[in-house]
């Protein structure tokens, strides 16, 4: 059995961040390219950040910075390859300007095996016309110190 002493160190939250619009593209899970939402149903399945080992998610957001428009359904869960909607489940990008949609902190660990965040979109009926958006995701990093306190 170990010996636990006080925490001595402390170490900042690191945050990356990914934004995309209706109209850009990226390679899914399965090597195809496609967009956000510009083809009907495009419905990408696309890592979007690389978390190191160690990762422990701390917080982060779904920021809609211009609504999307055209589908009627347009959605986007985070979350990792082993659990789709660990980190936020289906929030919709029809909401209005700076509609937030916090993470949810009920699954910090998902990525501490360094699983990469994924992104699962739905889009159906119509291609859409607009939107852009920003995913924040803040966590620290296990063992890890920026400082250490002398007492």
């Amino acid at each position: 059995m170990a010996l636990l002493k006080p925490t001595r160190g402390a170490q900042y939250p690191l945050i990356k961040e990914f934004v995309f619009n209706f109209n850009d593209t990226i390679v899914d899970v399965n090597g195809v390219t496609k967009d956000f939402g510009t083809t009907i149903a495009s419905a990408p399945v696309a890592k979007i950040m690389t978390l190191p080992v160690g990762a422990v998610v701390c917080g982060g957001e779904l920021i809609v910075e211009t609504a999307g428009i055209g589908p009627t359904a347009y959605t986007v869960a985070l979350g990792t390859s082993a659990n789709a909607a660990s980190l936020l489940a289906a929030s919709s990008l029809l909401a209005v300007a700076d509609t937030r949609y916090a993470i949810l902190l009920t699954k910090q660990l998902d990525t501490n095996a360094g699983l990469d965040v994924q992104l699962t979109m739905v889009d159906s009926v119509a291609a859409a016309t607009a939107g852009k958006f920003r995913v924040r995701i803040m966590y620290t990093i296990d063992n890890r110190a920026n400082e250490m306190s002398a007492t």
